[in-house]
C-alpha cells in the first residue's frame, strides 16, 4: 500500500525535500536510456521513483522545493519531471541567491532579477524572493562585499519583483541576518514589500527566541495574517527542528485564526547522502536520542552481483530492491551507484526522512508522562514552551526561560 505523507498530521510543519535536477528527470526518461532498459525487478518503470506521483506504488507527498540556482541562465523551458507543477502539489522554489552569492560572475543586475522571476513565474506554485544570503558575504569581493550591499541589493530585487510580477505565484520575502541587530535591520528594510509570506535564513533561523521575536514583530505589524500565512524556514530538517516548527504552528494557528497558516521547511540531505554513499535508516528516538540513523550500505562495484536485500527497511522501495540493484560496475566511480542507483537512493532517503519525520511529531503529540520514554526531557521542554507560549501573557519572556533547552537542540 502506498504511504501518503502528504495526509499525516495535517496540523504539523510541512518537510519539502529540496529537488535535485538529477531526481527531475530520471523518472520521466526513457526506460531505453538507463542501463540499457534493464531496469530491477522491484521496479515497474522509472516513473515509480516520481514520489509526487499520486500514482506512486511506494510513497508520495505533495509538497517539495526546486531551486532556481540549478538553472541559471537557461532559456528553454523544464523538461515534465517530478517537480513540474500539477494539480493538487505545491512546488516552492527558490530563487538562487545562494548560487549568484557564491559566484559573483553569474550576477548581471537586472537581468539577473528578469530571469529569477521569469523562472519562478513559469515553474513554482510559491516562490522564494532573490535575497543575497548574509551567510555568503565575502569582504573585498564585488558585489556582495558587505551587510550592507547585500541588504541593498536584496531590497532592489523586492521591489523590481514587486513592480514586475505577472503571475499568481506566492511570493515569500527572506530575512536574514547573523546577528539580532542585522536580522533586526534587515527585517525594517524589506517589510516595506511584504509579498504573502515569509522565509527564514540566516544562523537565526533555528533560534527560537529569534524566531518568536520575529514573529511578533510580524503580528504587530499586521504581515502574519491570511494573506500572509506562509512561513519557511531555509536549510533545516533535524528532527528536533522538525517538531519545534511544528509545535510554532500548533500554536500560531488558534492565535491568527487561520487553519490554513502552514510552515514549511526543505534540506537536500537525501540526495546529498546518497552522494556520497549514505542511506538514512529508521528515527532513533530515545530519552538519550531524537535523530536519524545513517549508514553506509555495500557500495562498491564489485557489489553489482551481490542479490541481497536492502539492509534496512524504512522505506516501502527498500522492501523491494536488492543492494545488487543500486550497484551498476564501473571503476571511474567514487562507488557502484550509477544514474539509477543514486535516484533510487535518493527515493528511499527522502521517504526514511519523511517517515522520521512523522514518528518524531507522533512522539511529541503524546502527553508528556509518555513522551519522556522515547524522547529527551530538553526536547519535550522545549516543544511545549512554543505550543503554549500564546497561554501566557508575555510568550516572548515565556519561551526565554527555556532558552537552554532550545541550545541543546
Amino acid at each position: 500500500m502506498t504511504r501518503d505523507y502528504s495526509s499525516r498530521g495535517l496540523n504539523r510543519a510541512r518537510y519539502l525535500v529540496a529537488g535535485q535536477s538529477a531526481n527531475h528527470m530520471v523518472p520521466h526518461r526513457s526506460a531505453s536510456a538507463v542501463r540499457n532498459g534493464q531496469l530491477p525487478s522491484g521496479l515497474s518503470s522509472l516513473k515509480d521513483l516520481d514520489f509526487m506521483d499520486p500514482a506512486n506504488p511506494f510513497f508520495l507527498t505533495d509538497r517539495a522545493l526546486h531551486s532556481a540556482g540549478q538553472y541559471i541562465g537557461r532559456v528553454a523551458p523544464l523538461s515534465t519531471g517530478t517537480f513540474s507543477k500539477r494539480p493538487g502539489n505545491v512546488i516552492l522554489c527558490d530563487s538562487g541567491g545562494l548560487q549568484y552569492g557564491r559566484d559573483p560572475k553569474l550576477w548581471q543586475g537586472d537581468a539577473s532579477r528578469e530571469w529569477s522571476l521569469r523562472f519562478l513565474e513559469a515553474n513554482a506554485d510559491e516562490a522564494i524572493t532573490l535575497d543575497v544570503p548574509t551567510r555568503v558575504i565575502t569582504p573585498g569581493i564585488l558585489p556582495f562585499d558587505s551587510f550592507n550591499t547585500a541588504l541593498a541589493t536584496t531590497v532592489d530585487n523586492n521591489r523590481y519583483f514587486a513592480r514586475h510580477r505577472s503571475a499568481p505565484v506566492r511570493f515569500l520575502s527572506v530575512l536574514q541576518g547573523e546577528t539580532a541587530a542585522e536580522a533586526l535591520t534587515w527585517y525594517q528594510a524589506v517589510k516595506t514589500h511584504p509579498f504573502e509570506g515569509w522565509a527564514f535564513g540566516g544562523s537565526l533561523r533555528v533560534d527560537y527566541v529569534h524566531i518568536v521575536s520575529m514573529v511578533l514583530r510580524l503580528i504587530a505589524a499586521g504581515l502574519l495574517d491570511p494573506e500572509r500565512n506562509r512561513l519557511h524556514f531555509l536549510g533545516v530538517s533535524s528532527l528536533s527542528h522538525a517538531v519545534m516548527l511544528s509545535a510554532l504552528q500548533v500554536a500560531l494557528r488558534p492565535h491568527l485564526g487561520d487553519d490554513a497558516f502552514q510552515i514549511t521547511f526543505d534540506t537536500s540531505s537525501p540526495s546529498k547522502l546518497g552522494m556520497v554513499g549514505k542511506m538514512f535508516g529508521y528515527a532513533d528516538l530515545s530519552p538519550t536520542s531524537f535523530t536519524m540513523a545513517i549508514f553506509y550500505p555495500p557500495s562498491g562495484h564489485v557489489h553489482a552481483d551481490w542479490a541481497s536485500p536492502f539492509p534496512v527497511k524504512s522505506s516501502r522501495i527498500s522492501e523491494a530492491l536488492n543492494i545488487s540493484d543500486l550497484c551498476a560496475p564501473a571503476w571511474t566511480r567514487q562507488h557502484g551507484w550509477d544514474e539509477l542507483g543514486n535516484a533510487i537512493v535518493t527515493h528511499h532517503n527522502v521517504e526514511s526522512l519523511l517517515r522520521g519525520i512523522d514518528d518524531a511529531n507522533s512522539i511529541m503529540e503524546l502527553p508528556s508522562a509518555w513522551a519522556v520514554d522515547h524522547a529527551p526531557a530538553h526536547v519535550i521542554r522545549a516543544y511545549r514552551a512554543l505550543k503554549t507560549m500564546f497561554d501566557h501573557s508575555d510568550p516572548l519572556a515565556h519561551v526565554r526561560r527555556f532558552r537552554g533547552d532550545f541550545s541543546k537542540l
